[in-house]
C-alpha cells in the first residue's frame, strides 16, 4: 500500500485512503512489464491481466499485458492485452508506456493483486477510486466597519445624566475592540464630515474611510476614534453606509470573509433634508444587505417615538435585529440595540460582536459528497444539526462553506485551537471516528 500525500500553499494536509467500488485488481498470467508512473505522481499500476480489458485510469498508465509486441506511448490510458500473445498497454498521459511482455506458455508469471491509494478519480485497473479527504481549516473573522455618528447632539448627555453621549460611547466602543481584535477584523467610518459647516452640504458627505478594515486593526481603528470631537453639523447616515458598504465591496475582491457594517447613532438621519432622510437611509441599508453586507444598528439614547421607529426600520433593514430573547431594559419593544450608559453600550456590543466572531468555514473545492462530511473538532466529532442550534450546517446550496454553531463554536472561539478537521468521504462508505 501506497500513501500519496501533498501541503497546499494555504495550509490544507490532505490524507487519502483506499475506498474503491471493486475489489483490488488482481493479476493473471501475463507478461512482466511494468506500467508507467506519471509525471504528476500517480501511482503505477503493474503488469497487466490476461483476457481482461485495461482501464481509462485518469492519470496513472495501464500496465502492459502479455505477449511480444511493445508497449507505445498514448496521450490517454490504453487497454491492457486481450490474450496471452497481444501487445501491451498503451502508456499513461504523461509518460512512456511499460515494457513488452515476454511470450507465455501458460505458466502463470504476473504477480498477486493490490491496491493503490489514489486521490479520487484516478483509475485503478479499469475502475476509479474515491478517497477520504481530510484537512485542517481556520476559522474565518468577520469584517466589521464600524460606521460611528460624530454629530454635535453626540455633546448632550443622556437625561438625568451629566456626562456626554461620546464620552459614554468612546471608552465602551474602543474598549470591545481592543477585546476583540484577533477574532474581527476592524475599519472605521467616521460621519458627518468637517466642522462649523452648513448642515448636509458637500464637505460634511465625503466617501472616506478613515480607518479600511484590515486584519489586527485595534490600535489603529482605537487611535481614529481617540483623535475625534463630536462636532460635525447634520446626521447623513444613509451616505455613509452607502460610503461604508462600498468599502466592503472593493474588499470582496480580495477577502471571503464575512463582512459587516456596525452603525452607532444618537438618533435620526438628517440628510438629505427632511423626511427622505430616514427613506434613504434605509435604502442604502437595504441595498447593503443585498450586497451581502448586513447592519448592526446601535442607538445612544434613542428616546422619542419617532426616533425609535425609524431606528427600528433600519435595524429591520439591515438584517440583524436585537434578538427578542435578548430583552432590552429600556424598551423590550426595539429591534436596534438600545443604550444609555456605558454599561448598557457595552453589553449592546458585546452580543453583536458574540455574533460576529461566528465558526465559518471555506470548503475549496466542495465535498464531492455533500452528505459524507464529517465535521471533528479536539479530537470529537460534531453533528450536522440542520436547526443551527449546536452542531455544523452548511451556509450555502453550493457546500462552499459550513458554519459551526452552539457550545462547538464557543469552544472554537475561547480554546488555543480555532481550527476544525474536516473530512470528504466516499459513497456510502462511513467515515471513521478520530481516534
Amino acid at each position: 500500500m501506497r500513501q500519496l500525500r501533498s501541503t497546499w500553499a494555504f495550509s490544507i494536509s490532505w490524507v487519502l485512503l483506499a475506498c474503491s467500488s471493486t475489489p483490488p485488481v488482481t493479476e493473471g498470467v501475463g507478461g512482466s512489464g511494468t506500467g508507467a508512473v506519471t509525471s504528476s505522481g500517480g501511482a503505477a499500476v503493474q503488469a497487466g491481466s490476461s483476457n481482461a480489458t485495461g482501464g481509462n485510469g485518469a492519470v496513472a498508465g495501464s500496465g502492459a499485458g502479455s505477449g511480444g509486441a511493445e508497449a507505445g506511448t498514448s496521450a490517454t490510458a490504453g487497454s491492457g492485452g486481450s490474450d496471452v500473445t497481444s501487445a501491451g498497454g498503451a502508456g499513461a498521459t504523461t509518460a512512456a508506456g511499460g515494457a513488452s511482455g515476454s511470450v507465455s506458455t501458460g505458466v502463470p508469471n504476473g504477480i498477486g493483486g493490490f491496491t493503490v491509494i489514489l486521490p479520487p478519480g484516478v483509475g485503478v485497473g479499469g475502475e476509479t477510486s474515491c478517497g477520504v479527504q481530510e484537512f485542517v481549516r481556520e476559522r474565518k473573522p468577520a469584517e466589521v466597519i464600524l460606521v460611528l455618528d460624530r454629530s454635535a447632539s453626540m455633546q448632550d448627555p443622556p437625561e438625568g445624566q451629566t456626562q456626554q453621549k461620546w464620552d459614554i460611547v468612546e471608552p465602551a466602543v474602543t474598549g470591545i475592540i481592543q477585546a476583540t481584535d484577533t477574532s474581527i477584523s476592524w475599519g472605521l467610518k467616521l460621519y458627518p464630515e468637517s466642522q462649523d459647516t452648513d448642515s448636509c452640504s458637500a464637505e460634511t458627505i465625503v466617501p472616506l474611510i478613515h480607518v479600511p478594515v484590515a486584519a489586527g486593526n485595534a490600535a489603529n481603528v482605537i487611535g481614529a476614534i481617540t483623535a475625534t470631537d463630536p462636532e460635525g453639523d447634520g446626521t447623513p447616515t444613509g451616505d455613509a453606509i452607502k460610503f461604508a458598504a462600498a468599502h466592503l465591496t472593493e474588499r470582496a475582491a480580495t477577502s471571503d470573509n464575512p463582512k459587516f457594517i456596525l452603525l452607532a447613532t444618537d438618533g435620526d438621519p438628517s440628510c438629505p433634508s427632511g423626511d427622505s432622510a430616514i427613506t434613504y437611509a434605509v435604502d442604502n441599508i437595504a441595498a447593503a444587505l443585498t450586497a451581502g453586507f448586513p447592519t448592526f444598528v446601535i442607538g445612544v439614547d434613542t428616546s422619542k417615538d419617532t426616533s425609535i421607529e425609524r431606528l427600528n426600520a433600519m435595524a429591520v433593514a439591515g438584517g440583524r435585529p436585537r434578538p427578542p430573547v435578548s430583552a432590552n431594559p429600556l424598551d423590550p419593544t426595539t429591534t436596534f440595540y438600545l443604550a444609555s450608559t456605558q454599561a448598557e453600550l457595552t453589553q449592546a456590543l458585546q452580543a453583536i460582536t458574540g455574533e460576529l466572531a461566528s465558526c465559518i468555514f471555506t470548503l475549496n473545492p466542495p465535498p464531492p459528497v455533500p452528505d459524507n462530511i464529517a465535521v471533528d473538532f479536539s479530537g470529537v466529532r460534531t453533528d450536522r444539526d440542520p436547526t443551527r442550534m449546536n452542531g455544523w450546517e452548511y451556509t450555502s446550496a453550493d457546500h462552499t462553506s459550513l458554519e459551526v454553531y452552539g457550545m462547538w463554536c464557543e469552544r472554537i472561539k475561547t480554546e488555543a485551537m480555532n481550527q476544525v478537521e474536516i473530512k470528504y468521504g466516499c459513497p456510502n462508505v462511513p467515515i471513521p471516528l478520530p481516534g
